[in-house]
C-alpha cells in the first residue's frame, strides 16, 4: 500500500498545520456525535462514505464507519489536530477496529504523525484488512515537545471494503489527555486575548513611527542574541513597544525609548560580515542609516547586523533542503476579533519573514519596503474583523505568490468568500469567463451548458467583479490571476444565482440554483493513472502515477511509440529522479536552488546545478509529451524542469503557476494561516521560475470552440506531434 500511504502524507502534511488546538471536551473520541470540528473529512467524498454508525459500535452509542462505495485506489476517512504541545515523554494511540471486506489490495489505516518530521506511522505495514470483529490496535511515539509543532491522528481505509473505528484513546506517560489537564501547558497564561493596544488615531508621523518600529522590532526578532534564546516574549515587547511609539510627544521621546530597549537586552560585541560566495542578492540593512536618530543609537543596531547563531527560537531550515521553517510563533486561538495591537502583530510577524526569508522579495509588487509602507495605516483603520480580513488578504496578495494566501477561512470574510457553489467548473478561455464542465445537481437539471460564456453576475459585469476582487487574490502572472479569478465566480451567498451569458450566439438571463457549501462535491474525476491511446502512445496522468507503477510496467512502456505525460494537476508521488532517470542517458544539469542561512537571513546564496539521471544505454528514446496549464505548480513544475531534461521532451500548453519551490508554513494571530515559497527555483542557466512559470516548447490553449466540442486541444496537439 506505498502508493497509498504516499498520497496520505502529503494530504495530512498540508491539513495538520491548520488545526487549532481544541478544549478537551470536544475530542468526540467516542464518536456518538456528528462529525464536526476538531474532526474534517479525507478523501474523496465520491468513492467514500464517512459517518456515524448508531447501529454498530463497540462501546458507547456510536462508531465511526468509513465505507467504499466502488471500486478505487483512493482514501476516505477522518483527521483531527491534537495541542502541539503536549507535555511528557511519550504518546498513545489506541482504537478499537472492526472490518469487513476489506480487499487484499486494501488496507485500514491508522495514523499518528508529530510534524515536523518528528514522527510518522499509518499502520499500513501491518496490512489490517480482510472481516474481523473487533479488534485494539495502538501507535506510540515518543513526544518532542520543544520541536514539535502539530500534532495529528486520523483513521482512514484506503481501497475497498468497510471498517468501523471506536473507543479511541489518547494517553501521554500512560494518562488519558480528556482527563488529565496537567498534560497540557495551560493556554491562557501564554495567549492573551487583548494586546492591551486599542484603536487609536493615525498619522503621517504616527505612521512613519511604526513602519520605523516594524523594522528594528523585526531585525531585533532575528539578529539578536537574547531574542534568539527564546526565553523573551517578543510579541508583548511589541505591544509595549507600540504604546510607547504611538504616546510618544516627539521623536526623541521615541529613541530614548529604543535606546532602553536596546540596553535591556544586553549589549553585544561587534560581529563581522561573514564573506560568502554566489550571492544572488544581499539583505539590506541601509534602512538603519536612514532612521531619524542619533549617530550612536544606529551603530548599536548596526553592531548586531551580522550575529552568528548555533540555532535560533523562532527559525530553523529543512534538512537536506534548506527551506525556512518558523516556529515557536504565538497563534492565539482564542482571540475573537484582533485588536489594534493583534492588527500590527500580523503585519510586522508577515512583513518581517517576508523580508528576511523570502527567496523572491525582489518580485514583490509594490516593492516590499512600499508594503510596510501602505499597510501599516490599513491595518490601524481595519476596526472590524470584515475589514481587518480583507487587509490581511490585501497584504498577502502584494506578495505575488501562488503559494501565498489565507488558507484558513475565518467567520468574518465568509461572506466575501461566499456561502454557495455554482454547480459548475468555470475557466478563462480566450479572456472569458467559460462553463468548461457542469456538476451533478439535486433535481438532474443543470441550467448552465458547457460553453457558456458568463457576461454578467448578480448584476455585475464580468470585468466589475474581476476589479473588485484583483487586490484580494494571488497575481503572479496571467495564469493564475485567471484561475483564482475563475475560482471567485463560481462562488456566491445566494443560493439562486442569475447570471447574463451569451450561449451559441445568443444572450439570455438564467437563474442558477447553486449548492451550499457544506453539501458541496467536488466533480469525479478520471481515477485511471495510465492507459493506451491510438496508435500505441501511452497517456500518464501524473496526479495518480506512483513509483510502484513505474516499477511493475517499464519493461512494457520501454516498447511503446510515445508517451504523453499530463501534468495539469499536483503530483501523487514524487517521481523527478525516478521517472527522469528513465528518460535520459546520462546525469544531466536540471535545477538550481536560492536559500538563505543562519548567519545572514535575508542573503540569497546560488546552489551548484542538481543533477537528474545516470549513466545507462537502458532510457527510453521515444518521443515524450508534457502537458502543462495554469493548474501545474509547485512540485508538478518541478517535475517538468527535470523532464524537459530529455531532448525527446517537449512540453505543450499555457503558462504555469510560477510557484516552484518547498513551501514554508506561517502562523498569524488569530489561527490564522499562511505560507510563502521558501525556495528560489532556477534553470542551470540562472534563468528564473517564480512568477514565470516553465519554459513551454508550444504554447497551446483552449479555446471556446473546442470546450463546447468536448476536445482536448493541448492533448490532441501533443498527439499531432508524437504520430508525426
Amino acid at each position: 500500500m506505498k502508493r497509498t500511504s504516499l498520497a496520505i502524507l502529503f494530504a495530512v502534511f498540508f491539513l495538520s498545520l491548520g488545526f487549532p488546538a481544541r478544549s478537551q471536551e470536544r475530542f468526540n473520541f467516542s464518536f456518538e456525535t456528528p462529525i464536526a470540528r476538531p474532526w474534517y473529512r479525507l478523501g474523496d467524498s465520491t468513492v467514500f462514505t464517512t459517518v456515524i454508525d448508531h447501529d454498530v459500535y463497540y462501546k458507547g452509542k456510536g462508531s465511526l464507519r468509513v465505507e467504499s462505495l466502488k471500486k478505487s485506489n483512493g482514501f476516505g476517512g477522518v483527521m483531527m489536530g491534537l495541542p502541539s504541545n503536549l507535555k511528557g515523554d511519550s504518546i498513545r494511540l489506541s482504537v478499537m477496529i472492526k472490518r469487513e471486506n476489506v480487499t487484499a489490495s486494501s488496507v485500514v489505516n491508522v495514523m499518528l504523525r508529530i510534524d515536523p518530521e518528528i514522527f510518522f506511522d499509518n499502520m499500513a505495514k501491518r496490512e489490517v484488512r480482510g472481516t474481523k470483529d473487533w479488534e485494539n490496535f495502538t501507535v506510540t511515539a515518543k513526544l518532542n515537545p520543544d520541536k514539535t509543532e502539530g500534532i495529528s491522528l486520523a483513521f482512514f481505509l484506503s481501497g475497498e471494503g468497510k471498517v468501523w473505528f471506536d473507543d479511541v484513546i489518547v494517553t501521554v506517560d500512560g494518562k488519558d489527555i480528556t482527563k488529565e489537564t496537567g498534560k497540557f501547558v495551560p493556554f491562557a497564561e501564554k495567549d492573551p486575548v487583548e494586546s492591551g493596544i486599542t484603536d487609536f488615531n493615525n498619522s503621517p508621523e504616527i505612521d512613519q513611527r511604526l513602519v520605523d518600529l516594524g523594522r528594528i522590532w523585526g531585525f531585533l526578532k532575528y539578529r539578536h542574541p537574547a531574542v534568539a534564546q527564546g526565553k523573551l516574549d517578543w510579541d508583548q515587547y511589541l505591544f509595549k513597544s507600540i504604546h510607547a511609539v504611538i504616546t510618544a510627544q516627539d521623536n526623541q521621546t521615541v529613541e530614548a525609548y529604543y535606546a532602553t530597549l536596546l540596553d535591556s537586552l544586553g549589549t553585544t560585541q561587534d560581529y563581522p560580515k561573514a564573506k560568502m560566495e554566489h550571492m544572488i542578492y544581499e539583505v539590506d540593512y541601509s534602512w538603519i542609516d536612514k532612521l531619524s536618530f542619533k549617530k550612536d543609537l544606529k551603530d548599536k543596531l548596526k553592531r548586531i547586523r551580522y550575529t552568528n547563531f548555533d540555532k535560533h527560537h523562532y527559525f530553523s531550515f529543512a534538512n537536506g533542503i534548506g527551506n525556512v521553517l518558523f516556529q515557536n510563533e504565538k497563534k492565539y486561538d482564542n482571540i475573537q476579533s484582533a485588536d489594534a495591537g493583534f492588527r500590527l502583530l500580523t503585519l510586522f510577524r508577515f512583513w518581517n519573514m517576508v523580508e528576511y526569508f523570502s527567496p523572491n522579495k525582489d518580485l514583490t509588487e509594490p516593492n516590499w519596503n512600499e508594503v510596510l509602507k501602505i499597510s501599516v495605516p490599513e491595518m490601524i483603520l481595519s476596526r472590524d474583523d470584515k475589514s481587518y480580513g480583507l487587509a490581511v488578504l490585501k497584504m498577502l496578495s502584494r506578495v505575488k505568490d501562488a503559494h501565498t494566501g489565507l488558507w484558513s477561512r475565518p467567520k468574518a470574510l465568509q461572506s466575501y468568500y461566499g456561502t454557495y457553489h455554482l454547480p459548475a467548473q468555470i475557466r478563462i478561455v480566450e479572456g472569458k469567463a467559460v462553463v468548461t464542465k457542469l456538476l451533478a445537481v439535486n433535481d438532474g437539471v443543470n441550467v448552465l451548458q458547457v460553453g457558456d460564456v458568463l457576461m454578467g453576475k448578480e448584476n455585475k459585469k464580468i470585468g466589475e467583479i474581476k476589479d473588485s476582487v484583483w487586490t484580494y487574490i494571488a497575481t503572479p502572472n496571467e495564469a493564475v490571476t485567471n484561475r483564482e479569478f475563475a475560482v471567485r465566480l463560481r462562488m456566491s451567498n445566494s443560493d439562486l444565482v442569475p447570471i447574463k451569458l451569451i450561449r451559441n450566439g445568443r444572450e439570455m438571463e438564467v437563474n442558477v440554483p447553486a449548492v451550499p457549501l457544506n453539501q458541496f462535491r467536488a466533480p469525479e474525476t478520471d481515477t485511471v493513472a495510465y492507459k493506451m491511446l491510438d496508435n500505441n502512445i501511452l497517456y500518464i496522468k501524473h496526479s495518480l502515477l506512483t513509483s510502484k507503477m513505474l516499477e511493475e510496467n517499464m519493461d512494457e512502456w520501454s516498447k511503446i511509440k510515445g508517451v504523453v505525460i499530463d501534468n495539469r494537476n499536483y503530483p501523487r508521488d514524487f517521481l523527478v529522479f525516478k521517472l527522469g532517470a528513465l528518460l535520459l542517458p546520462k546525469p544531466t544539469d536540471f535545477v538550481r536552488f536560492t536559500n538563505t542561512n543562519l548567519s545572514q537571513p535575508g542573503t540569497f546564496i546560488m546552489s551548484p546545478a542538481l543533477q537528474v539521471g545516470k549513466e545507462t544505454n537502458d532510457y527510453y528514446k521515444g518521443k515524450i509529451a508534457v502537458l502543462v496549464n495554469e493548474d501545474t505548480q509547485s512540485s508538478a513544475e518541478y517535475h517538468v524542469m527535470a523532464y524537459q531534461t530529455s531532448p525527446n521532451v517537449k512540453v505543450f500548453g499555457s503558462q504555469t503557476a510560477g510557484a516552484d519551490g518547498n513551501v514554508s508554513y506561517i502562523d498569524l494571530p488569530g489561527n490564522l494561516k499562511t505560507s510563502i515559497t521558501g525556495l528560489g527555483v532556477y534553470y542551470p542557466d540562472q534563468s528564473k521560475t517564480q512568477r514565470v512559470g516553465i519554459k513551454i516548447d508550444h504554447l497551446v490553449s483552449p479555446t471556446i470552440k473546442g470546450i463546447k466540442a468536448g476536445q482536448d486541444e493541448v492533448l490532441n496537439a501533443a498527439l499531432e506531434y508524437l504520430n508525426k
